[in-house]
């Protein structure tokens, strides 16, 4: 088994989920390996609630079957559910035992991956036979799940404020080109700004376009055919 200084320095790294490039799917694997190795396991599934609360196994390499049936009704899902451990053979389960049972499987230990408290997803250890995780085994898992409960969502958190930012900047973007869409109007009729307005919304309408992009191609043309 892996050591405990070891066991810092995989936290450490599972705490850094806001380096450029990073690939959830990645991190979930790598989530999967570090339990598999620290808690003697020989298969790890990990279980994340979208938007919803819907649970779901992106980018892992479990069998599909396996990650279907313990979604819908297997320990993970228990233990997403009550925010507490589940643990014992897969008999416990019997909605789950004969798809766990035909992958190999044994016993099972499904840990609830929390955010104060709150379970974001769960992690589920597997063995080929009966033997239970150790509670050393499972204080690892249980450390490991929990910083990634932590660096998920802060990963969540920094990329909703990112996509907010993003539509504020188009938003005002759009509003700056609307305006200048309305002066070229009102410069080229003769009329007053808000009559520029006006004719920017029934060229919309008459064309099926949405008002910003009716500003983009009024103020190209005044470009195009500004005397340079």
């Amino acid at each position: 088994m892996p050591t405990r200084a070891g066991l810092a320095d995989v936290l450490i790294g599972l705490s850094d989920t806001l380096a450029p490039g990073f690939d959830p799917g990645d991190y979930l694997r790598a989530l999967a390996g570090h339990c598999a190795a620290f808690a003697d396991a020989d298969a790890v599934g990990v279980l994340l609630a979208d938007g919803d609360g819907v649970l779901h196994a992106p980018g892992l390499p479990a069998p599909t079957a396996l990650r279907d049936q313990q979604a819908a009704q297997g320990p993970a899902v228990r233990a997403y559910v009550t925010a507490a451990d589940e643990s014992g053979p897969v008999t416990r389960w019997p909605g789950f035992a004969p798809t766990a049972t035909a992958a190999g499987f044994r016993h099972v230990h499904a840990i609830p991956m929390r955010l104060r408290g709150t379970a974001v997803g769960a992690v589920c250890l597997y063995r080929a036979d009966e033997r239970p995780f150790t509670g050393e085994e499972i204080a690892a898992a249980r450390a490991l799940a929990d910083m990634a409960a932590v660096g998920l969502s802060a990963e969540r958190t920094v990329r909703h404020r990112q996509a907010l930012a993003d539509q504020l900047q188009a938003a005002l973007d759009s509003r700056v080109v609307i305006e200048q869409a309305k002066g070229v109007l009102a410069e080229r009729r003769g009329v007053r700004v808000a009559d520029g307005f006006r004719e920017l919304r029934r060229l919309a309408r008459d064309h099926n376009l949405k008002i910003a992009q009716v500003a983009e191609e009024v103020v190209r043309s005044a470009l195009l055919h500004t005397p340079g």
